[in-house]
């Protein structure tokens, strides 16, 4: 795989992700890069700006493109486990298909603390450098599991004790909601929301109310005002 940008490729040396090499622009002068490069005797590359947009397809990489192995999924019974000893909160995205939304929810996992990430292997936008890159390296501190049935990932999780609540409209006002703990947070699609068989699993739904003239957020400043609403009312 590979990554782009200097907080990506410093966050993936950070929590010793296997980097393979790094390219940096021949003028880039990033003195907490390098030092980190040499600590961890990471084969670096010195290349022009046309060489890094070849290598990364893009021309934001920022001086420095890095070759590191797959971002490897965890299971879903130890995301699971964690949530449920720890009145943790899992974050079940149902079908995100924009890469850029997925990467800014990773984001926003991370600083909220959120205890893992569960997508559908199908239907939904997988682990690519855009999200490694706009998640900025928060993907590397948020464990996922990427499952072959998004409800039946849905059932396992209530049967062993979890709630299941969807960020969705038509639902209670999510200001003042008691949220229920180990907590299960589901969220629709960019242009569907959440799905008529998955909404019928859920033990309730939460919704953000809203005063301007467009009907809905955008799905990850969803994710993060609901996220923050979770975190502060534990």
């Amino acid at each position: 795989m590979i990554i782009y940008g200097i907080n990506p490729v410093l966050e993936a040396l950070k929590v010793g992700y296997p980097v393979l090499k790094v390219y940096i622009d021949d003028n880039l002068k990033n003195r907490k890069l390098v030092e980190n490069l040499r600590k961890e005797k990471i084969k670096t590359v010195r290349a022009n700006r046309k060489k890094l947009e070849e290598i990364a397809g893009t021309e934001k990489h920022q001086g420095v493109v890095a070759v590191v192995s797959p971002v490897e999924p965890a299971s879903l019974e130890i995301l699971m486990e964690k949530a449920l000893t720890t009145d943790g909160c899992l974050l079940f995205l149902d079908r995100i298909e924009d890469p850029h939304n997925l990467g800014a929810i990773f984001r926003t996992a991370d600083a909220f603390g959120v205890t893992g990430i569960v997508i559908p292997k199908d239907r939904s936008v997988t682990i690519t450098e855009t999200v490694v890159k706009t998640s900025t390296g928060a993907i590397f501190h948020v464990p996922f599991a990427i499952v072959n049935s998004f409800r039946q990932s849905l059932f396992r999780f209530k049967e062993r004790g979890g709630w299941l609540v969807g960020l969705e409209s038509g639902g209670k006002n999510i200001n003042g909601y008691s949220f229920p703990f180990p907590l299960g947070l589901i969220v629709g699609s960019e242009g569907k929301g959440i799905s008529k068989p998955v909404l019928k699993t859920l033990d309730d739904v939460v919704t953000i109310p809203m005063k301007g003239h467009v009907n809905s957020l955008n799905v990850s400043n969803a994710v993060a005002i609901g996220l923050y609403l979770i975190s502060i009312k534990r």
